[in-house]
Formats: C-alpha cells, sequence, structure tokens
C-alpha cells in the first residue's frame, strides 16, 4: 500500500509542475536559441590577475561545454577586485584564518552594436587557514583564489543562464 502513496505522491507533483509553467532552465538542447547553443556564442574578454585567469577558464570550459563553431555574438566584460580580511585573531594579533573575497561587474555586450544586454555585481566569499608553514599558507591561499573564481564562474553562468531563457525565441543565426 506504501507504493501507492508514493505514486500518488509522483503524480500529483509531476502534474503540479506541468500545470505551473515549468520549463527547464536549459530547455530544449536541439534548438538555435536553447541557452547551451547561445553560451557557445559568447566570448570572454581577458580579466586581469590570477584569479581573473581562472575564472576566464571556468567560464569558457562552461559557456563552451556544448561545443560547436559558432559565432560569437556577445561578449562577456568582467572587471575583478579581490580581499582578504583576518577572521582568527589570537591574543598576540596573529591572524589564523582569512576570509577571501571576491568582487565582479560582470557585462555582456552585444558585439555588433556594442550594447549592453546585461548588467550586474557578484561577490563570493571563502576562508583558509594559515599555518606554521609558509608554503602551505601560500597554497591554502592560492586554492581559495581558486575557489572563489569557480564559485563566481558558477553564479554567473546561472545569472546568464536565466537572461538568456527569458529572452523570446530568435531565429537560428
Amino acid at each position: 500500500m506504501w507504493w501507492s502513496r508514493r505514486a500518488f505522491f509522483v503524480l500529483t507533483c509531476a502534474g503540479l509542475l506541468a500545470g505551473c509553467g515549468f520549463q527547464p532552465l536549459y530547455g530544449n538542447r536541439s534548438q538555435a536559441s536553447s541557452t547551451p547553443a547561445q553560451f557557445a556564442r559568447i566570448e570572454v574578454s581577458d580579466i586581469d590577475g590570477r584569479p581573473g585567469h581562472h575564472l576566464r577558464n571556468h567560464l569558457i570550459d562552461r559557456l563552451s561545454a556544448r561545443g560547436g563553431n559558432y559565432k560569437k555574438q556577445y561578449r562577456l566584460d568582467i572587471a575583478l577586485s579581490d580581499r582578504k580580511d583576518g577572521l582568527a585573531i589570537r591574543n598576540d594579533e596573529s591572524v589564523t584564518r582569512f576570509n577571501y573575497r571576491l568582487l565582479s561587474n560582470l557585462r555582456l555586450v552585444r558585439i555588433a552594436d556594442q550594447q549592453i544586454l546585461y548588467e550586474t555585481s557578484l561577490r563570493t566569499t571563502v576562508a583558509f587557514n594559515v599555518v606554521d608553514s609558509e608554503f602551505a599558507t601560500l597554497s591554502a591561499e592560492r586554492d581559495a583564489e581558486e575557489r572563489a573564481a569557480r564559485d563566481l564562474s558558477e553564479e554567473m553562468i546561472t545569472r546568464l543562464a536565466i537572461y538568456f531563457q527569458r529572452l523570446p525565441a530568435q531565429p537560428p543565426g
């Protein structure tokens, strides 16, 4: 009898989702106007600094995951700034833990007419520990930069996917 309740629950949830207009964020991958196809049309500008290099690489990996040879119609311009704040401080005023913040201003620009289509600011915070070994501390700091860049790229991809999902369907090209 428990399976009939579970089946009823699953069917009810499916019916509610269908009735509310739910549509997957990445849509139908076979359409030229789908979000993955739009992603493949985005060129990522160079970003200064090591965190910028990591961020750009993560974005290129995610935006071109579909593959194909699409003409670039959009350019992603990103300005980054980062900041390190002491979080855990000992009695002797030495810091044992830092928060690393990565702040970005993102602009999606249509290449044809240089019009800014979408603009937003994003930030992420990650932490790392300071230990007795300088090498281990430096390694932890660089890992924090990498994690922050990855987190920020995921948030950017989500925001861009929502932007493209809300656009009316465009003819292939």
